[in-house]
């Protein structure tokens, strides 16, 4: 069975399973990955939501601290990750940015695109196809959508494709074209801040080791 995604910090959390929604009451020390209720169809499609802040900017490379997995929000690093496909991990540090700026990020559980070519096509395929995003029409040079690909060894165990906008999120064991479709209708542009400026190349702090984080396509 899948692990849930969001059920620390709150006291009371909201996670919507196949439609239905369910009040679960949650500890402080809750376990980030305690058993699901259910499963929804033959992916698991399980979505979660949860309060994003504090939302404060830290210094890049600093440790960060996750109330769910994937992270649907909190603090984060000054810089934002460009939009489009990666083919290595972006930190989650930056793509949480982008989640702030009503991004919504695709996850797979891999340590990267050429560890498992296959999934990554099919996520990349179904992100192919989400409509042009009107607040990025009139972006120089052109973007598409604020929607991100990109592999997350750290989803999980039993995950194997994820979704994160702010403020929620959804787990699965494969893809679910219409419902992937309807989590980022619902969470697309839905954030603090509302624009779809381009991001940058992510440089870590000289100690923490190199990044190398340039996105193909948009």
């Amino acid at each position: 069975m899948l692990r849930a995604s969001c059920l620390a910090l709150l006291s009371l959390q909201t996670v919507a399973c196949g439609g239905e929604t369910t009040v679960v009451p949650a500890s402080a020390d809750a376990a980030v990955d305690a058993p699901l209720l259910s499963d929804a169809g033959a992916c698991g499609v399980t979505t979660g939501r949860f309060n994003p802040d504090p939302a404060l900017h830290v210094d890049q490379g600093s440790t960060l601290t996750f109330a769910s997995n994937p992270p649907c929000g909190g603090n984060h690093y000054p810089f934002w990750a460009m939009w489009g496909v990666h083919d290595t991990p972006i930190p989650r540090g930056n793509w949480i940015h982008n989640l702030e700026h009503g991004g919504v990020v695709f996850l797979y559980r891999c340590a990267s695109r050429a560890a498992c070519p296959a999934l990554a096509a099919k996520v990349e395929a179904l992100v192919a196809t989400l409509p042009q995003d009107p607040v990025c029409s009139t972006e120089t040079p052109a973007i598409k959508n604020r929607a991100i690909v990109t592999p997350d060894p750290d989803l999980p165990a039993g995950v194997e494709v994820a979704i994160a906008g702010w403020g929620g999120n959804l787990i699965a064991r494969c893809v679910d074209d219409k419902l992937f479709r309807d989590f980022y209708t619902a969470h697309a542009g839905r954030a603090p801040e509302n624009f779809c400026s381009q991001g940058s190349v992510v440089v870590p702090p000289a100690d923490a080791g190199a990044v190398e984080d340039t996105a193909k396509g948009k």
